[in-house]
């Protein structure tokens, strides 16, 4: 029997019956798992255009979009499926309750709100962030991709994201070794510790390149070493810049379970992270912990060039999570634990 779900996202969303797009392939690759044996319906921002990342549903099954007078609907036949705790799916979770009596459903945590407020906000933040998490989890139970999340309930399950299909096993390249090819990928933000970075990849002297990619707007740098690209959304693309690079830096300073993890190591390349995220290293190969400073960043990078045949092999062992295995496993999730 399929079963009702209402998505709450802070994404745009374009709907038009069987098909959808976002600009967010997460929350894509999330929707496709729920659709699997679901009926969808939605809340999230509006927009008519259509974003850059689409799925087409099966024909027998409409996709709906509710808006904010749809919440005097009768929501008991469904269960809630909130993508992260944001503002807007705060406020449109506190209407649904309103207006209902008995509200169930799943929070799903992507990432260490927490961590993320506090580094955009400082401690106001952090207060503020703490205040929508303990609303939200007082209604809903929580879906994790890592126990490594602050604030979690005992009563938490952990579902870890993956987007890894067949084509990033497939004719991988060998790493360029004749000097240190660096790669960030992701959003061009503060907490995602990419200034933090190129700051210390200032005061470092020896020979290297650095490609930063995940811009809005495109920017030089003053350092002739780093260059800066636009958000690409093509996984040709993406694949071409891990194929390019022979080191992958994550410096955040929060993650939950960074996708870019995967799709390095499955393109067979090293990766440096920084104390801070230390834990998503987790029992992979090819991942070195790195303090944040010149002096340990550079022995990482001189280590890693000086033993990256070893290193690969090491890598070779590791097993990936794909995203068919993900969806499947949402998706059995669901039909396990609606009642």
């Amino acid at each position: 029997m399929n079963k009702k779900i209402l998505v709450l996202s802070n994404d745009k969303i374009f709907i038009d019956n069987d098909k959808i797009s976002t600009d967010n392939n997460d929350t894509i690759n999330i929707i496709e798992g729920l659709a699997k044996k679901n009926h969808l319906s939605f809340v999230c921002k509006n927009t008519k255009k259509i974003r850059n990342f689409i799925t087409i549903k099966n024909k027998y099954r409409k996709f709906k979009k509710k808006n904010f007078f749809s919440f005097r609907d009768n929501f008991n036949n469904y269960k809630i499926f909130m993508i992260s705790i944001t503002p807007f799916n705060l406020f449109a979770l506190i209407l649904i309750k309103i207006f209902n009596r008995k509200i169930r459903g799943f929070v799903y945590l992507r990432s260490d709100g927490h961590k993320e407020y506090f580094y955009k906000y400082g401690l106001i933040g952090r207060f503020f962030y703490e205040l929508m998490f303990k609303i939200v989890t007082n209604f809903l139970e929580i879906l994790a991709v890592s126990r490594h999340l602050s604030g979690l309930k005992e009563n938490y399950t952990l579902i870890k994201p993956s987007e890894i299909e067949n084509k990033w096993f497939l004719k991988r390249k060998k790493a360029d070794l004749r000097k240190p090819k660096l790669l960030y990928l992701g959003r061009y933000k503060k907490e995602k510790g990419v200034f933090s970075l190129t700051n210390i990849l200032d005061s470092i002297n020896f020979n290297f390149e650095l490609n930063i990619v995940g811009l809005k707007k495109k920017i030089t740098s003053a350092n002739g070493k780093v260059k800066f690209f636009n958000e690409v959304n093509s996984t040709k693309k993406i694949i071409s810049f891990y194929d390019k690079c022979n080191i992958f830096v994550l410096p955040s300073y929060t993650e939950g379970a960074p996708k870019v993890i995967s799709e390095s190591l499955a393109r067979y390349r090293p990766i440096i992270v920084f104390e801070e995220i230390k834990h998503v290293k987790e029992n992979f190969k090819g991942i070195f912990v790195c303090r944040r400073q010149t002096k340990d960043l550079t022995n990482k990078i001189r280590y890693i060039m000086k033993n990256y045949k070893y290193i690969i092999k090491e890598i070779k062992k590791n097993k990936i999570y794909t995203k068919k295995q993900f969806q499947n496993e949402l998706s059995e999730f669901f039909n396990e634990n609606f009642k």
